[in-house]
């Protein structure tokens, strides 16, 4: 028994041990960590977001920043088993993967040492070369250098750099420390690697995993092609274009370059299309400008100077073989005699031997010299095999083989060759390794290999405690990966307060959010704003009677005190003042009431009394009364004051009566103040009533300036529209004799008077005349009268007194009446008087 109970307390004691591993890692502030790393990288391009994960590099460098955030996030693939915080590691150069520091120690050994092996087994004793079959000296294989690779992306890496200490991401310090205020495995320096692509600036964020994000820096740079004037650009974005035409001459001298902005001196081959002969010159057709040079499908067939032969040569320039015929030099099928003859000769054989190297390469024809292909090599000599194992005669042409199987073991090591005379050649192996995976579920489908097998590639998935969030991690981890739920967390609260934290294993933490409960044990009704207390973890008396039950125990507390800051308001409502809630009693602050009395004009001006209602401003019990007047002002132009005393407004509408003439001067209104002088509406509707009331409704008397009556009703001012009077108007001649009536905007425009006719000259000549003799008789009526009066005054006041005489007027002698003239008169004024009683009548 005694050794049950050891052994159960060494089992708690490691499973405790492996608990408090895992949460001693408390929960970073990673909204503070990220912030601080990307506080020296500020994208400030225009297709920038502003925020450094918008970027598709910062974006995959965010991603490793959470897996390393996140402790257990990332999986080591050599030992599928979760990366902590606090434990060493090493990051691949090229895939920037993480690997526990001793698995990736143990994997470079493995592999260096599985390729030492393989190749002291691959060459045996060939270190030093061989004779093959044929007698050649073969040299010994290559050996190849020794090297490992990265279990994710397979770089490969020499031996001399092999991890052997535990590096921060930038490679600055050594062993870093982990702080809750870094990212993991960071030293908290400033990266400043260089750049990829290289633009001569280095990384500004804080020592950080994964790639550098792009170079934020900016620089003033101009377009490609440099026409535009230098712009600041990010420095990943140097080379724009500025979106104008190139316009540079091309290289057919013609045309010139159409493309948007780019490089000097890289315009495209000119595109357009034109016209152009064949080297022959016998055809042509449309091609691009950039290939002028083409030949067309006909034969030359130009005649050589034998007369007999033609050239065989497609579109060519220039003369056909220097006008010579090329066949007129000859030659023996073997080769070794030539001569000139004519081309119609045929060149006969040599009878020399052929002497032609055969076809095994190492012998020659033995027949003589002959037309046609020499024939296969008919020596017979002694051939090994290429395993070298057998020898044999055949002949030079054939190759031998025997049936012997190779015994050599592929480069796997693990499988003979197995080929028929195999000759050193033996092929990679070709059988799947079949090995388990470190998963202890799958296995190697690699081929037969050295070494340790690669890990699993397959994945599986894994669910958190809500079952929401899901997370592919490497097979065999499923039970150890660590899974961050971003959802809240579905076990029913032990208070009052909604579920704020996130998805978890174990228990709840303890309640951190305000009690916001009233608080109850003060009376006061205010929220308590203390932390919650309904839930609080307590020890638990130690019982001896039952060891094993739990240390501790939730209990519900009191509420504090309230001490919550309440703004106390004197008796009077005018002052607010800040005290506790247990200590605060309305006082007399000492100012004026300053209430609006009911008159709604004065205030009253006792000191801060009680009143029934502080926060009525109005007038209450003990407030004084007023004893002023009415000091409301009346409307504008009312003279008449207000017979009440002080009241609020508005005051009794005026009741006085205004008599006045109405615009035309003729018709006395009579019409109350308050009605003219109201002010309510617009100022052009108050105008306008105004001029209603001033109005009598009657016809207004005035004239336009044409002479005519107003159209309008009874108004003020000048009457309105002139122009729009249609009355008729008479038009004459310059002799009055002609006559028209036409519209009154027609006069206004400026037809006034009528041309004459040849009657009205007629006329105006006999009026003349008339005239004329009219004056020449009042002449001699004059000179009678005059003498007349004369002869008077001789008579009265002469020397002789001449008896008076009855004297007689004499006057100018009757005419007779001109009736035809009488009777057109009277037809005019009828007509006029006819038109008038119209024109009356139309008024009306």
């Amino acid at each position: 028994m005694c050794n049950v109970a050891k052994v159960e307390k060494i089992a708690q004691k490691l499973v405790y041990a492996y608990a408090s591993s895992s949460e001693d890692e408390g929960e970073l502030d990673e909204k503070q960590i990220l912030d601080q790393l990307y506080k020296h990288y500020q994208p400030t391009s225009g297709r920038s977001s502003g925020k450094p994960g918008s970027d598709k590099d910062v974006a995959r460098t965010t991603t490793f920043l959470e897996n390393t955030l996140h402790s257990g996030a990332a999986t080591c693939l050599i030992c599928i088993g979760s990366i902590r915080r606090v434990e060493p590691i090493w990051s691949c150069e090229s895939c920037y993967c993480f690997f526990h520091l001793n698995c990736i120690q143990r994997w470079a050994n493995d592999s260096m040492m599985q390729m030492k092996v393989r190749a002291e087994q691959q060459n045996g004793n060939q270190n030093q070369g061989h004779y093959n079959h044929l007698g050649e000296f073969v040299p010994p294989k290559r050996q190849k250098s020794l090297h490992w690779c990265c279990p994710q992306c397979r770089m490969d890496y020499q031996p001399a750099e092999k991890p052997t200490q535990y590096n921060c991401f930038c490679g600055k310090e050594e062993n870093p420390q982990s702080q809750p205020f870094l990212v993991p495995h960071s030293c908290g320096e400033i990266c400043k690697k260089l750049l990829q692509p290289k633009c001569g600036h280095d990384c500004k964020l804080l020592c950080h995993p994964g790639p550098c994000p792009p170079c934020a820096q900016q620089a003033q740079v101009s377009c490609l092609c440099g026409k535009s004037t230098p712009r600041s650009m990010r420095c990943i974005d140097k080379q724009w274009k500025c979106q104008q035409a190139c316009k540079e001459l091309l290289a057919c001298g013609k045309h010139r370059c159409s493309q948007v902005c780019h490089r000097p001196g890289q315009c495209p081959p000119c595109s357009s299309k034109s016209n152009q002969p064949c080297e022959c010159k016998r055809e042509s057709k449309v091609v691009s400008c950039s290939d002028r040079k083409w030949k067309c499908t006909n034969i030359c067939g130009a005649t050589f100077a034998c007369g007999l032969h033609t050239c065989e040569k497609v579109c060519h320039a220039g003369p056909c073989g220097g006008g010579e015929c090329p066949l007129e030099v000859k030659t023996c099928p073997c080769g070794k005699n030539s001569q000139m003859r004519p081309c119609n000769e045929a060149v006969e054989t040599c009878g020399d031997t052929c002497q032609k190297l055969l076809s095994c390469g190492q012998h020659s024809c033995t027949q003589r010299c002959h037309r046609g292909n020499c024939i296969s090599c008919p020596v017979r000599t002694k051939k090994k095999c290429r395993c070298g194992l057998h020898e044999k005669e055949l002949p030079c042409s054939k190759e031998h083989t025997c049936e012997t199987k190779c015994k050599q073991m592929r480069d796997c090591g693990k499988h003979a060759c197995n080929r028929k005379c195999c000759g050193d050649q033996c092929p990679p192996c070709e059988k799947i390794c079949g090995k388990q995976l470190s998963c202890n579920k799958h296995k190697c489908q690699s081929v037969c290999h050295n070494g340790p097998c690669y890990p699993c590639k397959l994945e599986s998935q894994i669910n958190c405690r809500c079952g929401k969030t899901r997370r592919s991690v490497p097979c065999g981890r499923e039970k150890s990966a660590r899974i961050v739920c971003l959802e809240l967390c579905r076990i029913s609260a032990k208070c009052h307060h909604a579920i704020k934290h996130r998805c978890h294993k174990g228990e709840c933490p303890p309640c951190g959010q305000v009690c916001a409960l009233p608080n109850s044990d003060s009376g006061c009704g205010h929220i308590c704003k203390a932390r919650c207390h309904e839930a609080v973890r307590v020890n638990r008396p130690a019982d001896a009677a039952r060891p094993q039950t739990k240390k501790y125990e939730y209990k519900s507390l009191p509420h504090p005190r309230c001490e919550e800051s309440v703004s106390v308001t004197c008796i009077g409502g005018h002052e607010v003042a800040t005290w506790p809630c247990w200590n605060s009693k309305p006082t007399s602050c000492q100012r004026k009431c300053s209430r609006k009395l009911n008159c709604g004009n004065h205030k009253c001006s006792l000191v801060c009394h009680s009143v029934s209602n502080p926060q009525d401003m109005q007038q209450q019990a003990g407030c004084a009364t007023c004893e002023e007047g009415c000091i409301i002002p009346r409307p504008t132009g009312c003279a008449h004051a207000c017979p009440k005393g002080c009241h609020p407004p508005p005051c009794t509408p005026c009741g006085f009566v205004i008599k006045s003439k109405c615009h035309c001067g003729l018709t006395q209104l009579v019409y109350k103040c308050s009605e003219y002088f109201d002010e309510a509406g617009t100022v052009q509707e108050i105008i306008d009533r105004r001029e209603r009331f001033r109005s009598c409704g009657n016809r207004c008397l005035k004239n336009y300036p044409c002479a005519h009556r107003c159209m309008s009703i009874c108004h003020s001012g000048k009457c309105p529209s002139p122009d729009l009077c249609r009355k008729k108007v008479r038009i004459f001649c310059a002799c009055k004799r002609l006559k028209q009536e036409i519209a009154c905007d027609k006069h206004r425009a400026g037809q006034t008077s009528l041309e004459c006719d040849s009657s009205c000259v007629a006329e105006l000549s006999r009026a003349q005349a008339a005239e004329q003799q009219h004056l020449e008789q009042k002449r001699r009526n004059e000179e009678e009268r005059n003498r007349l009066e004369l002869e008077k005054f001789e008579q009265k006041f002469g020397k002789r007194k001449h008896r008076e005489r009855k004297t007689l007027d004499v006057g100018p002698p009757k005419s007779k009446m001109n009736w035809e003239q009488t009777a057109i008169y009277v037809a005019s004024v009828m007509i006029v008087l006819g038109a008038i009683a119209v024109a009356t009548y139309a008024d009306s």
